[in-house]
């Protein structure tokens, strides 16, 4: 199974997508901050981020920097309230898989994973 990380610093989303994603059978963790994110990292491995870009510590672009610096190989999806199209274009070329606008829907976070999941070939080596 999957592992996903799930950063937002609502508790509330969190546990919604947490919860979404358990049901889709995905294993997940959350982390309401950057600085807990970061240490959850360094820990386990995860096949996979969904942050949203503002966090009361850090923001999208620091998380997904670190992220592919430290682990090259792991996708990351973020996700954003504010649809800046300039936005979405930095963080795709500085290495996010997806940018996700909210509100956020099930089947577009589902999709998103499973797509970004695939192009790293996690749901391939589950599967075997």
């Amino acid at each position: 199974m999957s592992k996903i990380l799930i950063i937002d610093d609502e508790i509330g989303i969190c546990l919604i997508m947490s919860k979404f994603l358990t049901k889709n059978g995905y294993i997940t963790s959350t982390a309401e901050s950057g600085a807990t994110a970061f240490a959850q990292l360094e820990k386990q491995k995860f096949d996979l981020v969904l942050s949203d870009f503002r966090l009361e510590d850090t923001d999208g672009r620091e998380i997904l920097r670190k992220i592919k610096s430290e682990y090259p190989n792991t996708p990351v999806i973020i996700v954003s309230g504010f649809g800046d199209p300039n936005l979405a274009a930095e963080l795709i070329n500085m290495g996010a898989y997806d940018f996700i606008n909210k509100p956020i829907y099930p089947n577009v976070i589902l999709d998103a994973v499973k797509k970004a999941l695939e192009a790293q070939g996690k749901i391939n080596q589950q599967n075997n």
